[in-house]
């Protein structure tokens, strides 16, 4: 019996969060509302904080795990393509990295903005996001040993652009430059100089 009550407590869990993800992209984060949640789910709003303790909670589980997904995703896009190569030269990385001007990539950001928004005040995602963040950095370290054990012959690379550079900025602040931006051949120069000093 204790086994079947917690499947059925895992599908309610699978079945809330997954009717916030559907009220987070129709009526935006700020925008949840428990009560849609809980009709989206079929559930009541008691349940709801018998699993997530509050708003905070739930909203710290569903953009933890947004957050979360986004980033090993955009990690393992990037990583195939270069693992799809023998040798990898310093052209190989910049090509393969998203540009300012990509529209996927600029509707991550904005995700990723609010989140961290949104983290300022929930301490519960805030925890979550320096955890996942912490194991994002240790996994691109990881990838960088590959990479550099790919090098093609006589070609290094400044590791700190991803570490440092990278990892930290957001490409979203170029687009509110408008047209005094810089264009995605200016930043694809920007970085082969920076990974080659």
């Amino acid at each position: 019996m204790a086994e079947h009550t917690g499947s059925r407590s895992h599908l309610a869990m699978e079945s809330i969060l997954r009717s916030a993800r559907q009220e987070i992209e129709s009526a935006g984060i700020l925008g949840l509302r428990v009560a849609e949640v809980a009709a989206g789910a079929n559930c009541s709003i008691t349940q709801i904080y018998r699993y997530f303790g509050d708003r905070d909670g739930l909203l710290a589980r569903v953009l933890g795990d947004y957050y979360e997904e986004t980033l090993h995703a955009a990690f393992d896009n990037y990583m195939n393509k270069l693992r799809s190569l023998d040798e990898i030269s310093i052209d190989d990385l910049i090509e393969n990295l998203p540009t300012p001007s990509q529209y996927a990539s600029m509707k991550n950001q904005e995700v990723r903005l609010q989140i961290l928004a949104v983290s300022v005040t929930n301490k519960a995602l805030r925890d979550r996001l320096e955890m996942i963040s912490q194991e994002h950095f240790d996994l691109w370290n990881q990838g960088l040993e590959y990479v550099q054990s790919r090098m093609k012959k006589g070609q290094r690379m400044d590791g700190r652009v991803f570490t440092i550079m990278m990892l930290v900025q957001t490409m979203y602040y170029r687009t509110l430059l408008g047209d005094k931006g810089f264009t995605d051949e200016e930043y694809r120069q920007f970085l082969r100089d920076k990974l080659t000093n």
